[in-house]
């Protein structure tokens, strides 16, 4: 997985939940686990135009406890489908755990929010840790993504990454 990204910022505040945030809570009580749908849904109550308007390698923004609230893995998933990347102040455990196990890139940073404006030229590094906002020329140090959760990240997510191991130890549980 090429883990160096350059796509548009999409700025939110601090305090954005899972439920009701990133995600509808009409798509968790439907089950819907199909990335493809659900990123048609990603921030609906908070920036209606981002599923239009997101594209592949886009870096959404974060302020401080990104997520947080119940950690389905449903707004995560419509991430995943955007193809979208996280960079973020922080975030509890629980939704960081649905994160990695949707197979998102993450990234935390101190000052998220002041990295950029909404549509921002962003280039992020997060093997390294880096964020380059392309419009103001700032460059940040980040906390990159460990290699252990570049390793989920990279297979696609927890399942995905679950499966290649079990293959690779020729288990008949693939």
């Amino acid at each position: 997985m090429n883990w160096l990204w350059t796509g548009r910022a999409w700025c939110f505040r601090d305090d954005v939940p899972n439920d009701e945030g990133i995600m509808p809570l009409r798509m968790v009580r439907q089950q819907e686990y199909e990335p493809a749908v659900l990123a048609k849904a990603c921030f609906e109550q908070v920036n209606p135009r981002f599923a239009d308007e997101v594209r592949p390698y886009d870096i959404v923004i974060g302020g401080k406890n990104f997520g947080y609230g119940n950690p389905h893995i449903q707004g995560f998933l419509g991430l995943k489908g955007c193809g979208a990347g996280l960079v973020v102040e922080s975030m509890s455990r629980g939704p960081l755990r649905a994160c990695i196990n949707a197979g998102v890139p993450i990234m935390f940073c101190k000052g998220a929010a002041s990295l950029a404006q909404d549509g921002d030229q962003l280039e992020v590094d997060f093997e390294r840790g880096v964020v380059r906002n392309l419009r103001s020329g700032q460059t940040t140090r980040c906390e990159p993504m460990p290699a252990v959760m570049r390793e989920i990240v990279g297979a696609g997510g927890g399942i995905e990454h679950m499966k290649l191991r079990l293959a690779a130890k020729g288990s008949v549980f693939v």
